[in-house]
């Protein structure tokens, strides 16, 4: 999936603001390419056999959350017109 549909998914509201600022603001790219890769990475750990003993899971929440907080803040903050 690529990185601009996996923060779709999670702010589906706001579509139109999403798109604005990926294409228009290169840090914001970043942080939905790395939300991307951290969903990725979660859902392959979890999908382990062994996935109750694995500490990583744990890890790639807290960064998804970190880094939904900051998706969330550019799209309050942020100028898409």
């Amino acid at each position: 999936m690529h990185a601009l549909a996996h923060v779709l998914a999670r702010f589906p509201e706001e579509g139109s603001p999403v798109r604005r600022l990926y294409l228009k603001n290169a840090y914001f790219r970043s942080v939905c390419e790395d939300f991307a890769l951290a969903n990725a990475s979660l859902r392959r750990f979890e999908a382990r056999p062994d996935a109750n003993l694995r500490p990583e899971i744990g890890e790639y929440r807290e960064i998804l959350d970190e880094l939904e907080r900051e998706l969330r803040w550019f799209l309050e903050t942020a100028d898409v017109d």
